[in-house]
């Protein structure tokens, strides 16, 4: 029972807020269509700028996103290719010692081989 009073009072409230609005809009709307019209495309070009200004500001806020990441690729390469120039001497550095001791070990093996008699 107390849902059913609820349910109609809400019912009725939403019915005097439609009808004061309606009355309301008669009182203040009344105006011509040339001038509504009007007022309608002032109000899309407002907008229209509003929306390019949003635009132009995302575009410069993306524009230095890219930026920013394209400088820190930059600087991760050049990181990169040091870092890989600093063991690519190490390596060669590695490769020379061992071509050394390989051939001081062949020279060691032909000195013993040329010492001993068969």
């Amino acid at each position: 029972m107390a849902d059913e009073i609820v349910n109609r009072n809400t019912a009725a409230a939403l019915i005097a807020g439609a009808l004061l609005g309606a009355g309301v809009a008669l009182l203040v709307a009344p105006q011509s269509g040339r001038k509504t019209r009007r007022d309608i495309r002032r109000f899309a070009k407002r907008v229209g700028d509003k929306a390019e200004a949003a635009r132009l500001e995302l575009q410069r806020s993306l524009d230095n996103i890219i930026g920013d990441m394209e400088e820190k690729l930059k600087e991760g390469l050049a990181g990169g290719m040091d870092w890989t120039d600093s063991k690519i001497a190490d390596l060669q550095r590695a490769l020379d010692a061992a071509r050394k001791s390989i051939a001081g070990e062949i020279e060691k093996i032909q000195s013993t081989q040329g010492t001993v008699s068969i």
